[in-house]
């Protein structure tokens, strides 16, 4: 499994249910990451998306309350979904949001995370990989400037035992 983030420079990811920035090129980049493999997520960020659900993609959602998601693969829980995904025959994104991160990052192997240059009110966070000893970044991709706010995409990986 991998993670897919955007965090600002104190980590933070979201604020009151939506993102801290809406990035264009990093949304394209996410879709075509994601495009043909299988997104998982809690209920609130599948319904922050403005088109449900994402095209192209098996959408998977991991929510207390499956009913109110017809036609959508639900887990009431990660034990549920970590049993699934081992069925799984395609690569498998993480998407948040801040809980479903929390629990599904001793699952993943790698992070792709979106570093944006800008520090924002946030609510929700992201662990800081750079603190973490289990984790080592593999890439860091130059500065991408043009939009709102600079960003640069950096890429962990999962430390061998």
């Amino acid at each position: 499994m991998e993670i897919i983030v955007a965090v600002d420079e104190n980590y933070g990811i979201g604020k009151d249910g939506d993102l801290l920035a809406h990035l264009s090129p990093d949304l394209k980049r996410l879709k075509a990451m994601t495009v043909g493999n299988i997104i998982v997520m809690g209920s609130k960020t599948y319904m922050s998306f403005p088109k449900r659900p994402l095209p192209d993609r098996e959408n998977l959602i991991i929510t207390h309350h499956p009913e109110n998601y017809p036609g959508i693969k639900c887990f009431t829980g990660v034990d549920e979904f970590l049993e699934y995904s081992k069925t799984a025959d395609k690569p498998i994104f993480v998407l948040g949001g801040g809980s479903v991160y929390e629990q599904l990052l001793p699952y993943c192997e790698k992070a792709h995370i979106t570093k944006i240059l800008h520090s924002f009110e946030a609510d929700t966070f992201f662990p800081n990989l750079d603190n973490n000893p289990d984790w080592e970044k593999e890439n860091e991709e130059d500065i991408v400037t043009g939009e709102k706010y600079p960003f640069r995409y950096v890429t962990y990986v999962r430390r061998k035992k």
